[in-house]
């Protein structure tokens, strides 16, 4: 089945948010899935920047 994920992790100075579409059997391996993909493109060494931003007062 295809999930689309949201993942979060809470820094000291702010959230991260990685959300990513895969195919797993359950939420739970979707999950895994996802975590999966992130640590690969990170570790790609590949150049990225955020492209959209939403700003509202605090």
């Amino acid at each position: 089945m295809k999930y689309r994920i949201t993942l979060r992790t809470n820094l000291r100075r702010g959230s991260f948010f990685w959300v990513a579409e895969v195919e797993a059997a359950n939420e739970e391996a979707a999950a895994v899935a996802a975590e999966k993909l992130f640590e690969e493109q990170m570790d790609s060494g590949e150049e990225w920047s955020f492209e959209e931003y939403d700003a509202e007062p605090a």
